[in-house]
This record gives C-alpha cells, sequence and structure tokens, in this order.
C-alpha cells in the first residue's frame, strides 16, 4: 500500500486578498501568531492544490435527477456518494448514488416502475444470495467504481446495488459485524438496504428499514453501546397530494424575472424522522419513542458526534427553514431534545434557517466537537462552538464565515485537514436550485464551491480564509457547477485528503489534493471488537510537539455523503508523542513515539499492522 513520501517546506508568512469575482466578497488577512510559529519546527508554507480530475480517473458517470428546468421541488436536492473499502483491499473505492429522470412530479410511481419488493432477501433469514444487476445503462442505476491504485473501474452493476431509483443519500457501515462494509440508500420511493456478501457483490436485503418516505441524509452509530450500528434517517417533505393539491398546482414566482418555480418548503407537510434500532439478527426496528422529529420537520442533513464527551454519540439534524434538532441520551437512553437548550437550533439572532448540509469538527483544538451548518442563498452559512457541553454559540461573524458565504447556496460541507498544517479547514459545496435565475443576472444557477483554510488571529483563536486560485485553493477552486454533496478521502493513499463533489444532472468532480503538506501523516485504521466492527464513535486524540488535535471515527456526515472512515492526523515535529483513543465499548488504548505512517488498531490487540513511510 503506497504512502508516498512526507515533505516538509518552507513557511513564508504573507498577507493575501482575495480577488473579487462579480459579487463583493469579504475578506481578511492572514494572521500568524507566535503562538502557532512556535508550533513549527521549520518555517514551511503549506499549499494546497486541488486539481479536478474525474474521467482521466475512470470515474465516467452522468448523474440523472429529473428534467433541466427543475419544475418541481422534488428535483432540487440530488444524490449522494460514499467513499469505502468494499473488497477489503486497503483502498478506498467510490460508490455514486444516482436517480431518475422522471416522472419529476410523481418520483415514487417512476421508482415503482423499476423496483419490486420481491427482488429483496429477508434480513431475519441470515441467508445470503446472489442477486443479478438491474442496472447497465450508463445513465440509469446506482455506480460503484472498485479503486485500482488511484485509478477507477466500474463495477458492472455495482455488484449488484446498482438499482434504478429516485436515489438521494446513503450510509455506510458494518451492520452485522462480519467485516464488510454495508450500504444504505435513501430514496424518494423506497429505502434499500445492500448487504455485503464479503465476495465482491451485493444483496438487496429487508431489514424493517424500506422507508417508502421522502429520505435525504442518514447515519449509522451505535446508540446504546450494544456493538451493533443503530440508523437515523432524515425525512424532508411528503410528495402524496393533500386536500386535491397536486404538485402542478404549487407554483412560486420568481421575485426578479417572475418566472415559474416550484414552492418549498414551506407550506409542505413535513416528513417525521426515524430513528432504528439494530437488533443483532439482521433486522431493525424503529425506536419507541415519541421524542423524534415531533413536529414532522424539513430534515436534509445530520451528524452522529459526541458532543458532551460522555463516550455516547448525540445527533444532530440541519433542517430547512425550521429549528436545528439536537438529540442527546435522556432516561434509560431514548433519545432526549435538546434542540432548543443546546443553543444550536437556532442562529445567534434567535432565528431559524434554511439549514442544508451540517459537517462536525474541533476547528478551534480545545478538544470539544464544533458545528457548521450550511444555509439558503442570501444568508449566511453557520459556525457553532462547542462549549464543552453540547452548548453551542454562534461565531460566524467572529471566524471570518460570515458574509464569504452569503451570495451562495450551500449544500454539503466537510471540516478535514486539507494542507496538512493540524487543523481542520473547512470545504462548502454550493449551487442554486432554480436554473431560471440565470434570467436575471442577480445570481447564478452554476457556483462556485467555497474553501476556507483555517489560521489563528492575533487572539489566538481560529480564523478562517476563503483560498481561491492562487490563494491555496488550486485550480479546481475556479469550477463553477451546481454541486450537492461532497465526501473526503485518501483515495491514492499518498497521506493527504482528496475530494469527490457530486453535482446536480452531471458529472462529479474529483478534486486530487496535488499541494505540498506541511506535515506529514500518520494515517489510522480501527477495528473494532466482536460488536461494532468499523469502530464508530471512537475518540481519539494527538499529541504532537504540543499540539493536540481531536478526532471522533464516523463515515457521514456533510450532505447525502460518507467519508473516508481511516484517521489521516498531520504530525507537527514530524511524530506524535502520544496517541489516545477511547472506544465506545469504555476501553482505551495509548501509544506513543508513533513515527508516520500508517497503522490498524485493534481495540483488544492493539497495533495489529503497521507501516512506515
Amino acid at each position: 500500500m503506497y504512502l508516498g513520501e512526507p515533505i516538509i517546506i518552507r513557511f513564508d508568512v504573507v498577507h493575501q486578498t482575495i480577488a473579487p469575482t462579480s459579487r463583493t466578497r469579504a475578506t481578511a488577512p492572514f494572521v500568524v501568531t507566535a503562538a502557532l510559529l512556535a508550533a513549527l519546527i521549520s518555517p514551511s508554507v503549506a499549499t494546497s492544490q486541488l486539481v479536478a480530475r474525474g474521467e482521466e480517473a475512470g470515474i465516467r458517470f452522468q448523474h440523472v435527477y429529473g428534467g433541466a428546468d427543475k419544475r418541481y421541488i422534488s428535483e432540487m436536492g440530488g444524490s449522494g456518494a460514499a467513499w469505502l473499502d468494499y473488497d477489503v483491499d486497503g483502498r478506498m473505492d467510490l460508490f455514486l448514488v444516482n436517480g431518475l429522470e422522471g416522472p419529476a412530479d410523481h418520483p415514487a410511481e417512476a421508482t415503482a416502475a423499476h423496483l419490486t419488493r420481491s427482488s429483496l432477501s429477508s434480513g431475519s433469514s441470515r441467508t445470503r444470495s446472489e442477486t443479478t444487476a438491474t442496472s447497465s445503462s450508463p445513465q440509469d442505476g446506482h455506480r460503484l467504481f472498485r479503486n485500482n491504485r488511484g485509478l477507477f473501474e466500474e463495477v458492472p452493476g455495482a455488484a449488484g446495488a446498482g438499482d434504478k431509483v429516485w436515489g438521494n443519500g446513503l450510509a455506510a457501515g458494518d451492520v452485522d459485524n462480519d467485516g464488510f462494509v454495508d450500504i444504505y440508500v435513501t430514496a424518494i420511493g423506497q429505502n434499500r438496504l445492500y448487504r455485503n456478501n464479503g465476495d465482491g457483490t451485493f444483496t438487496p436485503w429487508i431489514a424493517g428499514v424500506e422507508d417508502s418516505r421522502w429520505g435525504t441524509s442518514a447515519v449509522f452509530t451505535d446508540w446504546d453501546a450494544d456493538g451493533n450500528l443503530d440508523l437515523y434517517v432524515a425525512n424532508y417533505v411528503t410528495l402524496e397530494p393533500q386536500a386535491n393539491v397536486s404538485l402542478d398546482d404549487l407554483v412560486c414566482r420568481y421575485e426578479f424575472t417572475g418566472a415559474r418555480v416550484f414552492c418549498g418548503p414551506t407550506g409542505l407537510v413535513g416528513e417525521r424522522d426515524v430513528f432504528y434500532r439494530n437488533q443483532g439478527d439482521g433486522t431493525f426496528e424503529a425506536w419507541p419513542t415519541t421524542e423524534i422529529d415531533p413536529e414532522a420537520t424539513y430534515g436534509f442533513a445530520l451528524v452522529a458526534t459526541d458532543c458532551d464527551g460522555d463516550r455516547r454519540p448525540d445527533i444532530y439534524v440541519a433542517t430547512d427553514t425550521t429549528m436545528n434538532l439536537l438529540y442527546r441520551h435522556g432516561p434509560a437512553g431514548l433519545p432526549q431534545d435538546s434542540s432548543l437548550v443546546s443553543g444550536a437550533g437556532f442562529s445567534g439572532s434567535g432565528l431559524a434557517q434554511a439549514g442544508m448540509g451540517v459537517t462536525t469538527g474541533d476547528y478551534d483544538r480545545d478538544g470539544d466537537f464544533d458545528l457548521f451548518v450550511t444555509n439558503f442563498q442570501f444568508d449566511n452559512n453557520t459556525l457553532y462552538r462547542n462549549r464543552g457541553d453540547c452548548g453551542f454559540e454562534d461565531v460566524t461573524e467572529l471566524s471570518g464565515l460570515g458574509a464569504p458565504t452569503v451570495p451562495y447556496m450551500g449544500w454539503a460541507t466537510i471540516f478535514f485537514d486539507l494542507d496538512g498544517d493540524a487543523d481542520q479547514d473547512l470545504y462548502v459545496a454550493n449551487g442554486n436550485i432554480f436554473p431560471q435565475v440565470d434570467d436575471a443576472d442577480v445570481e447564478t444557477y452554476k457556483q462556485h464551491d467555497l474553501l476556507f483554510l483555517n489560521q489563528l488571529t492575533e487572539t489566538g483563536l481560529p480564523h478562517f480564509i476563503e483560498a481561491r486560485e492562487g490563494g491555496g485553493g488550486g485550480p479546481g477552486m475556479e469550477l463553477l457547477d451546481v454541486s450537492r454533496s461532497a465526501a473526503f478521502a485518501d483515495h491514492d493513499n499518498d497521506g493527504d485528503f482528496d475530494l469527490l463533489v457530486t453535482n446536480l444532472n452531471g458529472s462529479p468532480t474529483l478534486l486530487a489534493n496535488e499541494g505540498l503538506m506541511r506535515w506529514p501523516s500518520l494515517r489510522l485504521t480501527l477495528v473494532g471488537r466482536d460488536g461494532n466492527r468499523s469502530g464508530y464513535g471512537a475518540r481519539v486524540v494527538v499529541e504532537a510537539a504540543g499540539v493536540r488535535q481531536s478526532f471522533e471515527s464516523r463515515h457521514s456526515d456533510g450532505y447525502l455523503g460518507s467519508n473516508d472512515p481511516r484517521l489521516l492526523v498531520f504530525l507537527p515535529g514530524g511524530r506524535a508523542d502520544r496517541i489516545e483513543i477511547d472506544w465506545p465499548g469504555g476501553s482505551s488504548m495509548l501509544l506513543t513515539n508513533e513515527p508516520p505512517g500508517w497503522l490498524v488498531l485493534d481495540e483488544e490487540r492493539g497495533v495489529i499492522a503497521r507501516r512506515n513511510p
């Protein structure tokens, strides 16, 4: 497995001004403090360079999701992507969800035309059966691309998971703890669980999670610490006719041109989210509580994160025009709604925003996991700083993330260390929902994505600087598209993060990171005990040259996407002085003086594989 040689280059302190575009964009100076300089052994600069790849890497895929004119609300959301090592060869493969061309006004009917329940196997039987591929057209069906040392080759019929449905999001995780990652796909029509057979194929599986509502994002997490991955699914709105009103009757007008556009979600009937408990026998049951989304909010994106440090996952849901939701553990371990008291249900101004995507990470290196939520155009995205007890405060303006995000309609977002400087940077995928806006000369349908590099201010607090080509972003940040989902991975195992971005009714973009990392990296693969083999929920703290970085092992966040589950940690000083791992089952592990490279850590046996560069 190729890891690449670590590269450390010189750091030059510069002030950078972002070149203006057709819209006014806020900028901020790049200020470096003595605290940061003291953490650096040699003055060096990291330059993240995202370069667009795609077809040349073998990813030949055309996303379909309704018509080009986007007449219905069901055509706006797009589909997601997942990085997963489905064949257990140590390289991240790529699964792409697809939709249908129509009929766009009744996607559930379109789905039913391609999908029959008889094609599914029963989860309770605990048997595996061969599955015939249902998709061969390059325009239809989900797609699976096997990673062959950084180049991708399509697996016919997505190895049994290539159904033609109105697909939306997905979650990846080992639901049966057999060592092979499974896939759950949300849809308008019927959600589906695909069991990994361990022989390079998947089998559609009846497991009690075949919901027919408009499912958006989903996440696997071991909520009750029984070793089995539970499943939370966010739902959006109902598309069933209400009071003899069809989608054709729900017509709005774009304010600048008067063009016909779809309405929503305000005025439409929301769908309640659902939380499934894994029963450990291949099946799931809905959690017996009325606490989950009683108001039927418009759920779009979610993340499972331990926001209070009690070794148990909490769940945060970004909702469209309604209060965002936060669930913590209540009496008897049942989910308890803490949305209002958390401070992360509304903006700092007390307003409900149109939440589209969400990510979590320790951006300020204080050991607590913070939240960032993307919102609708002409409103800023929102950064919530975690005070340490699942109590959050809106620090958007203080962080420099307010004004630069207002002109854009944000979707997927990701905290990750793009430039290898041991702090969490931020990526935001953008794209409008109305093609008609191009006629107004006020905004555009296709938009730039945003990259914010995390810096330190004179007060010692993090501050984000927008990066474009020539300012740390690379040519990939100059692309215009209607982006939706995004997921990161070290797809070529070279020791840095790359990005896969899906584009509505277009081809995905692979943004390869060809920049120079400030520090060498250490990649950690976590393997749990018999239960929770994925190790989801493990907390990892790495100390190197006096810099402490905190991470969580998880797969899904952003919007409709799943990231590389391996942890990639950059090491100031060139080594990890101390690595602390708190496993979700309650055990702990300590490693010291680890060089860059690659480690496989087993919860029970410790280090089971090591590779140094």
